[in-house]
């Protein structure tokens, strides 16, 4: 599959691609605050999908450069990424109403906790703190990677970020969002992506690899002149 069929088959998560870049990635083998300040995860479980989808995205809807990450919280190559580049593209471009960003999960077979812990970040997410618990499944990713069963490390994320942790534990334990994970894992496999980090920007461009930030700020750059959103 090339890549314009490829993206084609993820038509609702970014139109389609002209220029690939390669870089290193993931291949796929096949308590601060009291209880009552915490926030509580939607019993509804549609509720809970559909805030945990709309929380994934940062940025101002309007933007003119749209940023998909294809990305699975257990490869190291997206951890880089998020260490070294999505900080900077985020003051630069996503701060400034420049680019919106949408992350969709790979939960790669061959990592053992990768579903898990996208699971984790979903529930977070269905109480609007998606992002907040991205950055420590990152950070820490040396600690619950390794773990037969890292239940209880994230948990214990969950209240540092001030989550109520009966009903994280409940969403989490009960799968209760593993649909949207499912969801996303054809969308992405259907598209014959199977490596992480992936990157669509716009309609023209894609990213395989952890890409420095001259490579996507290069990239952003000449999309939003071609949108008439920056300078030559």
């Amino acid at each position: 599959m090339n890549a314009t069929s490829r993206i084609g088959a993820v038509a609702a998560l970014a139109p389609g691609l002209a220029l690939g870049i390669v870089l290193a990635g993931c291949a796929s083998e096949a308590e601060a605050g009291s209880t009552q300040e915490r926030a509580v995860i939607p019993a509804d479980a549609d509720v809970a999908r559909e805030r945990a989808d709309r929380d994934r995205i940062k940025g101002e809807e309007g933007a003119p450069v749209r940023v998909v990450e294809i990305s699975d919280f257990q490869c190291p190559f997206c951890r880089q990424f998020h260490e070294q580049t999505l900080t900077r593209i985020d003051s630069a471009y996503i701060e400034q109403g420049k680019v919106s960003y949408l992350w969709i999960a790979y939960a790669n077979p061959g990592h053992a906790q990768a579903f898990v812990s996208t699971e984790a970040a979903y529930c977070a997410g269905a109480v609007g703190k998606f992002w907040s618990m991205h950055d420590i499944l990152f950070e820490r990713q040396d600690e619950w990677s390794g773990a037969a069963d890292p239940y209880a490390l994230f948990i214990g994320y969950a209240e540092e970020i001030d989550i109520d942790t009966e009903s994280f534990g409940s969403c989490v334990r009960n799968s209760t969002l593993a649909p949207l994970v499912l969801r996303d894992y054809t969308s992405v496999t259907q598209a014959g992506i199977s490596s992480t980090p992936y990157f669509i920007l716009g309609d023209s461009v894609a990213i395989r690899g952890a890409a420095d930030f001259g490579t996507f700020s290069s990239a952003i750059d000449t999309l939003l002149v071609l949108k008439g959103g920056g300078t030559p």
